[in-house]
């Protein structure tokens, strides 16, 4: 029971956790699979990167997109 379908319907039990919530989450590489659901999601930025991060959950990997989208924050020049 190694294939995309056993992710999709949620017969395969989280293998990983996500290194930033601790999310349980299946990763299809690390399940046997010839691909993993993150293959699919457009990539990050290299600015969005973090070193020595492992692979993020659905939801975390989402929220690192959207924010990657956002432009960056310029200092407030008024603090001070």
């Amino acid at each position: 029971m190694s294939d995309a379908s056993a992710v999709l319907t949620g017969q395969l039990r989280p293998v990983e956790h996500c290194s930033r919530c601790g999310a349980g989450f299946v990763c299809g590489y690390v399940a046997g699979l010839p691909e993993c659901w993150c293959a699919s999601q457009p990539l990050l930025p290299a600015r969005r990167i973090v070193p020595g991060q492992r692979c993020l959950c659905p939801a975390c990997l989402a929220e690192r997109g959207q924010a990657a989208q956002e432009p960056a924050q310029e200092p407030d020049s008024a603090a001070g």
